[in-house]
Protein backbone atom coordinates (compact mmCIF):
# COMPACT_ATOMS: atom_id res chain seq x y z
CA UNK A 1 0.00 0.00 0.00
CA UNK A 2 1.42 3.31 -0.98
CA UNK A 3 -0.38 6.60 -0.57
CA UNK A 4 0.60 9.96 0.76
CA UNK A 5 -1.16 11.21 3.86
CA UNK A 6 -2.71 14.09 1.90
CA UNK A 7 -4.26 11.67 -0.65
CA UNK A 8 -6.36 9.97 2.02
CA UNK A 9 -10.02 11.01 2.15
CA UNK A 10 -12.85 10.24 4.55
CA UNK A 11 -16.43 9.54 3.50
CA UNK A 12 -19.60 7.86 4.72
CA UNK A 13 -19.99 4.36 3.34
CA UNK A 14 -22.01 2.99 1.64
CA UNK A 15 -22.68 5.79 -0.81
CA UNK A 16 -23.75 5.96 -4.46
CA UNK A 17 -20.34 6.84 -5.88
CA UNK A 18 -18.83 3.66 -4.37
CA UNK A 19 -21.73 1.35 -5.21
CA UNK A 20 -19.72 -0.82 -7.62
CA UNK A 21 -16.92 -1.17 -5.03
CA UNK A 22 -19.16 -2.22 -2.12
CA UNK A 23 -18.11 -5.88 -1.94
CA UNK A 24 -14.41 -5.07 -2.33
CA UNK A 25 -14.58 -2.39 0.37
CA UNK A 26 -16.42 -4.69 2.80
CA UNK A 27 -13.79 -7.42 2.19
CA UNK A 28 -10.96 -4.94 2.88
CA UNK A 29 -12.62 -3.83 6.13
CA UNK A 30 -13.20 -7.44 7.22
CA UNK A 31 -9.57 -8.30 6.43
CA UNK A 32 -8.28 -5.35 8.46
CA UNK A 33 -10.68 -6.28 11.27
CA UNK A 34 -9.38 -9.86 11.43
CA UNK A 35 -5.73 -8.75 11.43
CA UNK A 36 -6.27 -6.15 14.15
CA UNK A 37 -8.71 -7.56 16.69
CA UNK A 38 -9.07 -10.89 18.53
CA UNK A 39 -11.53 -13.32 16.94
CA UNK A 40 -14.23 -12.69 19.56
CA UNK A 41 -14.14 -8.92 18.83
CA UNK A 42 -14.36 -9.17 15.03
CA UNK A 43 -17.55 -7.54 13.77
CA UNK A 44 -19.85 -8.78 11.08
CA UNK A 45 -19.24 -5.56 9.15
CA UNK A 46 -21.99 -5.94 6.55
CA UNK A 47 -24.50 -6.67 9.29
CA UNK A 48 -23.37 -3.76 11.50
CA UNK A 49 -23.46 -1.27 8.61
CA UNK A 50 -26.98 -2.33 7.63
CA UNK A 51 -28.36 -1.34 11.05
CA UNK A 52 -30.27 1.95 10.80
CA UNK A 53 -28.64 3.43 13.90
CA UNK A 54 -25.07 2.68 12.77
CA UNK A 55 -22.84 4.72 10.47
CA UNK A 56 -19.54 3.73 8.87
CA UNK A 57 -16.88 6.21 7.81
CA UNK A 58 -13.98 4.96 5.71
CA UNK A 59 -10.57 6.50 5.19
CA UNK A 60 -9.41 5.59 1.69
CA UNK A 61 -7.33 6.53 -1.31
CA UNK A 62 -7.84 5.88 -4.99
CA UNK A 63 -5.34 4.02 -7.11
CA UNK A 64 -5.27 3.68 -10.88
CA UNK A 65 -4.72 0.14 -12.12
CA UNK A 66 -3.62 -0.60 -15.68
CA UNK A 67 -5.16 -3.67 -17.28
CA UNK A 68 -4.37 -5.26 -20.60
CA UNK A 69 -7.10 -6.15 -23.05
CA UNK A 70 -6.79 -7.47 -26.59
CA UNK A 71 -7.79 -4.79 -29.07
CA UNK A 72 -9.39 -7.03 -31.68
CA UNK A 73 -10.79 -10.54 -31.78
CA UNK A 74 -9.98 -12.72 -34.77
CA UNK A 75 -12.92 -14.00 -36.75
CA UNK A 76 -12.90 -17.76 -36.87
CA UNK A 77 -14.56 -17.87 -40.29
CA UNK A 78 -11.60 -16.51 -42.25
CA UNK A 79 -7.92 -17.26 -42.06
CA UNK A 80 -6.16 -14.15 -40.61
CA UNK A 81 -3.10 -12.68 -42.28
CA UNK A 82 0.04 -11.66 -40.34
CA UNK A 83 -1.07 -8.04 -39.93
CA UNK A 84 -4.45 -9.10 -38.45
CA UNK A 85 -2.74 -11.57 -36.13
CA UNK A 86 -0.35 -8.89 -34.78
CA UNK A 87 -3.20 -6.41 -34.24
CA UNK A 88 -5.33 -8.99 -32.46
CA UNK A 89 -2.51 -9.90 -30.10
CA UNK A 90 -1.45 -6.32 -29.37
CA UNK A 91 -2.52 -5.45 -25.82
CA UNK A 92 -4.59 -2.34 -25.20
CA UNK A 93 -3.96 -0.71 -21.81
CA UNK A 94 -7.04 0.46 -19.94
CA UNK A 95 -6.99 2.27 -16.62
CA UNK A 96 -9.47 1.42 -13.90
CA UNK A 97 -9.90 2.98 -10.48
CA UNK A 98 -9.41 0.95 -7.32
CA UNK A 99 -10.46 2.03 -3.81
CA UNK A 100 -8.03 1.13 -1.01
CA UNK A 101 -9.45 1.35 2.53
CA UNK A 102 -6.82 2.30 5.13
CA UNK A 103 -9.05 2.91 8.14
CA UNK A 104 -12.63 3.04 9.34
CA UNK A 105 -14.83 3.97 12.24
CA UNK A 106 -18.30 2.64 13.05
CA UNK A 107 -20.53 4.59 15.39
CA UNK A 108 -24.10 4.37 16.58
CA UNK A 109 -26.70 6.95 17.53
CA UNK A 110 -28.42 6.02 20.76
CA UNK A 111 -31.54 7.88 21.86
CA UNK A 112 -31.67 9.00 25.44
CA UNK A 113 -34.19 10.80 27.61
CA UNK A 114 -31.70 13.63 28.19
CA UNK A 115 -29.26 13.96 25.30
CA UNK A 116 -28.53 11.55 22.41
CA UNK A 117 -25.35 9.50 22.68
CA UNK A 118 -22.91 8.82 19.87
CA UNK A 119 -21.26 5.49 20.70
CA UNK A 120 -17.99 4.66 18.96
CA UNK A 121 -18.30 0.93 18.22
CA UNK A 122 -15.08 0.34 16.33
CA UNK A 123 -12.04 2.31 15.20
CA UNK A 124 -9.40 0.62 13.10
CA UNK A 125 -6.44 1.86 11.05
CA UNK A 126 -4.46 -0.42 8.72
CA UNK A 127 -1.07 -1.18 10.31
CA UNK A 128 0.79 0.51 7.42
CA UNK A 129 -1.04 3.80 8.06
CA UNK A 130 -0.70 4.12 11.82
CA UNK A 131 1.08 7.00 13.54
CA UNK A 132 0.12 9.60 10.91
CA UNK A 133 -2.94 10.95 12.74
CA UNK A 134 -5.56 8.98 10.82
CA UNK A 135 -7.30 7.53 13.90
CA UNK A 136 -7.53 11.00 15.41
CA UNK A 137 -8.87 12.39 12.13
CA UNK A 138 -11.60 9.71 11.97
CA UNK A 139 -12.61 10.35 15.60
CA UNK A 140 -12.74 14.12 15.17
CA UNK A 141 -14.76 13.68 11.98
CA UNK A 142 -17.43 11.73 13.89
CA UNK A 143 -17.50 14.24 16.76
CA UNK A 144 -17.95 17.08 14.28
CA UNK A 145 -20.65 15.27 12.28
CA UNK A 146 -22.61 14.48 15.42
CA UNK A 147 -22.09 17.97 16.88
CA UNK A 148 -20.53 16.64 20.09
CA UNK A 149 -20.74 18.06 22.76
CA UNK A 150 -23.46 20.61 21.80
CA UNK A 151 -26.17 18.22 20.60
CA UNK A 152 -24.87 14.81 21.55
CA UNK A 153 -22.68 13.04 24.08
CA UNK A 154 -20.06 10.52 22.94
CA UNK A 155 -18.71 7.40 24.60
CA UNK A 156 -16.84 4.19 23.85
CA UNK A 157 -15.44 1.05 25.41
CA UNK A 158 -11.77 0.12 25.14
CA UNK A 159 -9.74 -2.81 26.42
CA UNK A 160 -7.81 -1.70 29.53
CA UNK A 161 -4.64 -3.22 28.01
CA UNK A 162 -4.76 -1.14 24.80
CA UNK A 163 -2.68 1.79 25.98
CA UNK A 164 -2.08 3.21 22.49
CA UNK A 165 -5.84 3.38 21.85
CA UNK A 166 -6.52 4.79 25.33
CA UNK A 167 -3.94 7.54 24.80
CA UNK A 168 -5.47 8.42 21.42
CA UNK A 169 -8.95 8.69 22.96
CA UNK A 170 -7.58 10.88 25.79
CA UNK A 171 -5.82 13.12 23.26
CA UNK A 172 -9.12 13.69 21.43
CA UNK A 173 -10.98 14.50 24.67
CA UNK A 174 -12.32 11.23 26.10
CA UNK A 175 -11.91 10.54 29.83
CA UNK A 176 -12.09 7.25 31.70
CA UNK A 177 -15.38 6.99 33.59
CA UNK A 178 -15.32 3.46 34.99
CA UNK A 179 -13.93 -0.04 34.58
CA UNK A 180 -16.31 -2.74 33.33
CA UNK A 181 -15.15 -6.16 34.51
CA UNK A 182 -15.20 -9.03 31.98
CA UNK A 183 -16.62 -6.76 29.25
CA UNK A 184 -14.93 -8.59 26.35
CA UNK A 185 -14.67 -12.00 27.99
CA UNK A 186 -13.78 -13.41 31.40
CA UNK A 187 -10.53 -11.75 32.44
CA UNK A 188 -10.68 -8.95 29.82
CA UNK A 189 -11.99 -5.70 31.18
CA UNK A 190 -12.90 -2.47 29.41
CA UNK A 191 -12.81 1.19 30.27
CA UNK A 192 -15.96 3.16 29.60
CA UNK A 193 -14.74 6.50 28.26
CA UNK A 194 -16.82 9.62 27.63
CA UNK A 195 -16.02 12.70 25.60
CA UNK A 196 -15.60 15.70 27.87
CA UNK A 197 -14.85 19.01 26.21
Amino acid sequence: MSARKDNIRITIFPNKSFQKYTDVIIKQIESCEKKTFPKNEAMAVKEEVSKRTNTLLIAYYEQDIQKEQCTQKLKSTSKPNDHQRKRANKPNMTITKEIIVVGYIIYSNISSTQMPVTRILKLCVHHSFRRIGLGEKLLRNVLERMDVPKRSKADLHVDVERTVAINLYKKVGFNIIKRIVDYYEVGRDAWLMEFIN
